[in-house]
């Protein structure tokens, strides 16, 4: 086998030799005359191949160039290697086979050559088997570090989403503990009694019916509360006269039965009535229905009643002032009034009281010039009064009820000052129970009162149809010098009115 492998091996070399020295030579030959003409390098290639050193191909070629010659060698150089590298592979099949004969002999235990092959054999099994377990231990390996890379990631975003919920839980936590202690209780919930548009940055607008919660009463005045619609969500300042509560309405049908000072009939109606309980509910309810501002005016009472709070007269060389004023008190300005004095103002007065100082027979004779109602919610006995005032006297010019009237207060003035030829001045600012319903009775107003030269209607909930209708009465009314409105209404006057431009110099 060995004399073999060495015969292949010099054979190998020699014909590497016979190859490579005919084509050195072509190369030195070329290399060394670089100077010869086309015609004598062809002479001279057809030479050496009848002398059998170039092969037949170069010349066929027709390639003369030193660089030409060059590659065809280098062509056929790369073609005896791979023909050498054939014969190595036919040289080692052939020692394969070779041995795989030797292995196929019958075994001889006590030979040399035997225990050689067998221990050559046992060698391998060793190798091969060392082999495998390093490679199964190195894809253990692998395994094991994508496993570990594996876990350490599950671990981070374990500790990612234990972090994230811990958080959700305390905001979450937080939030129903808000919501507990903000959660709108019986007694926090009302409702709206009509439709109210904010005039201020700071009011809440609400539709009729909707719920609203009061969480703070008596902001500033007990006229303006503050809470938010559990509609929309949003807050601010609610006028107290425009919502109620059934509750509460239960609370103040308790205190006019408990309580013998309240002297308006409708009321004493009820407490006195011989019926069931559930009966004066219902016709308690039925009153508030008619006349939606009784709620202020009995919520008042009931402050009142409870805190027991004298309240103040202030005299003044031409006016008088009330506030709050007690019954005795009342009396006191009834009795020592006279015709120096040309302006009353009551100011937060209780219904008892308003209707005390209103139906004196004494306050028609006097000469007053103006009359001032503020925060004193006038009930339809309150406004029923007013009116019998504002028929028989002659003298008053000025009449101010600010936060006090509704639409049926207004609707009852309004009739009581149309044929009325001394009042040049009416000053309804700041009602919010003053609503569309109002509209008409301003319109004949204007169109049949003939002495009126300024009428205040800001802070109202008057609607842009109500405005066109006074609008219209305004052209046939050339005495009002002044109207006064909510900045709401400028683009209403602007552009839905087509006469505006003939009255805007009159209109604020």
């Amino acid at each position: 086998m060995k004399l073999t492998v060495g015969y292949c091996t010099i054979w190998k070399k020699q014909k590497i030799q016979e190859i490579q020295e005919p084509l050195e030579e072509e190369v030195l030959e070329t290399k060394e005359q670089p100077h010869d003409t086309k015609e004598e390098r062809v002479a001279r290639l057809e030479e050496k191949e009848t002398e059998g050193a170039t092969p037949q191909s170069v010349i066929n070629q027709g390639i003369l160039s030193t660089d030409t010659s060059v590659t065809i060698i280098n062509k056929q150089l790369i073609k005896e290697i791979k023909t050498n590298k054939q014969l190595e592979e036919t040289l080692t099949k052939m020692r394969v086979k070779e041995i795989k004969q030797l292995l196929s002999l019958p075994r001889n235990t006590s030979s040399a050559s035997y225990r050689i092959k067998r221990g050559m054999r046992m060698e391998i099994e060793q190798l091969q088997l060392l082999l495998t377990n390093e490679t199964g231990l190195l894809d253990q390996n692998e395994s094991l570090i994508d496993i570990k890379r594996e876990i350490a990631e599950l671990q981070e975003q374990i500790s990612f989403l234990s972090v994230h919920i811990l958080s959700k839980k305390e905001k979450n936590e937080g939030f129903i503990y808000k919501v507990k202690v903000n959660e709108p209780t019986m007694e926090s919930i009302f409702i709206a009694q009509h439709s109210y548009h904010a005039t201020g940055t700071k009011e809440l607008s609400f539709d009729k019916g909707e719920k609203l919660e009061i969480y703070q009463q008596k902001f500033k005045t007990k006229f303006w509360w503050k809470g938010r619609s559990l509609v929309s969500g949003n807050e601010g300042l609610i006028p107290s006269s425009c919502v109620y509560s059934m509750l509460e309405s239960l609370q103040l049908l308790e205190f006019i039965l408990s309580v013998e000072e309240v002297s308006l009939p409708i009321l004493q109606k009820i407490r006195n009535d011989s019926c069931s309980h559930d009966e004066k509910v219902s016709l308690f309810l039925e009153t508030i229905n008619d006349d939606p501002i009784i709620i202020s005016a009995l919520r008042q009472d009931k402050e009142q009643h409870h805190k027991g709070v004298t309240g103040s007269v202030y005299w003044y060389s031409a006016s008088v002032t009330l506030y709050s004023p007690s019954p005795v008190q009342c009396n006191e300005v009834i009795s020592n009034i006279n015709n120096n004095h040309k302006e009353v103002v009551l100011y937060s007065s209780s219904t008892n009281i308003t209707v005390s100082l209103l139906s004196s027979a004494k306050l028609h004779t006097l000469n007053l010039r103006s009359l001032e109602i503020w925060y004193t919610p006038l009930t339809n006995d309150c406004i029923q009064y007013l009116c019998i005032l504002l028929t028989n006297n002659k003298t008053i010019q000025e009449l101010f009820i600010e936060y006090s009237i509704s639409d049926r207060g207004v609707t009852n003035v309004c009739q009581a000052l149309e044929h009325n030829s001394t009042l040049t001045s009416l000053v309804l600012f700041g009602n919010p129970l003053i609503t569309s319903t109002s509209g008409q009775a301003f319109s004949h107003l204007l169109l049949n009162n003939s002495s009126l030269v300024e009428l205040d209607l800001r802070y109202t909930s008057l609607s842009t149809e109500s405005i066109l209708l006074i609008l219209q009465s305004l052209m046939d009314n050339k005495k009002i010098r002044t109207l006064k409105l909510d900045e709401r209404h400028k683009e209403t006057c602007i552009n839905t009115y087509p006469n505006y431009y003939l009255i805007q110099d009159r209109v604020v």
